[in-house]
């Protein structure tokens, strides 16, 4: 009975020890580095669809390209803005005018729509995203001229499986402008998502990195490294208590 207490105490010590990375940067290098082996998409050509341009970010805003919605037209990968999967979807939008340069590759991006179809440049904005294969990593620029936004990484998605979803790793207010994701060290990723802070102006995304195997090397949390402490100190007591 004292084997199997040690030996579950030290299962759910190393278990601890598989929490994810967030990145939060402009580095080239460590933005390279995370998007090795995944796939990499700039929105820029996506069979069948062309984005709506937009000279301003506005809230409300017919969308009149029908054709900039998309679903589950990249592999391995669907989103939605709420609502209903597959009916609720968020936008291509190509960036012009004074606002093309905060498009990270060339000048389309992917941001959020209203229930009604028009555009949600708003506090109110919101992209669910799910992977129907579970992913290790999930990344993506945002727009330097929107705002921050909160980053949730869930082994599944409710709204798309329609099983329980638990939340993995979480990231609140990651900074416009830079690069922001989550890597964890196993491929347990099944949901996204990215919700815009009170009073900003929205977002939207460009360069959505996803998939791989995590390479980041973590450091145990102190909290941790003592529960792992513990657990060995419970098996010296274990193997003392088997020899008397």
């Amino acid at each position: 009975m004292i084997r199997k207490a040690a030996f579950c105490f030290i299962l759910v010590a190393f278990t601890n020890l598989l929490f994810g990375d967030i990145i939060n940067t402009t580095d080239p290098g460590q933005i390279a580095a995370f998007q090795t082996g995944a796939t990499v998409q700039n929105f820029e050509s996506i069979s069948g669809h062309t984005p709506e341009t937009i000279i301003a970010y506005t809230a409300g805003s017919p969308i009149s390209e029908a054709t900039a919605f998309i679903f589950d037209e990249i592999t391995g990968v669907q989103f939605s803005v709420g609502g209903a999967p597959g009916t609720n979807k968020p936008a291509l939008y190509n960036l012009s005018g004074g606002i093309a340069g905060d498009a990270k590759s060339a000048t389309t991006v992917l941001g959020p729509v209203d229930f009604d179809g028009t555009t949600l440049f708003s506090s109110s904005a919101l992209i669910e995203i799910f992977f129907p294969t579970k992913v290790s990593k999930v990344g993506f620029w945002l727009n330097p001229s929107l705002g921050n936004v909160n980053i949730i990484a869930l082994d599944t998605n409710f709204a798309f499986s329609k099983l329980p979803e638990s939340t993995l790793e979480s990231a609140n207010n990651v900074t416009a402008g830079n690069f922001v994701g989550i890597s964890r060290p196993t491929a347990d990723i099944g949901g996204f998502k990215i919700i815009a802070l009170a009073g900003t102006a929205g977002f939207t995304i460009d360069d959505f990195t996803f998939g791989g195997s995590s390479t980041t090397t973590t450091v145990p949390e102190p909290g941790t490294v003592v529960l792992l402490g513990t657990a060995l100190v419970t098996l010296g007591l274990w193997k003392r208590l088997r020899v008397s």
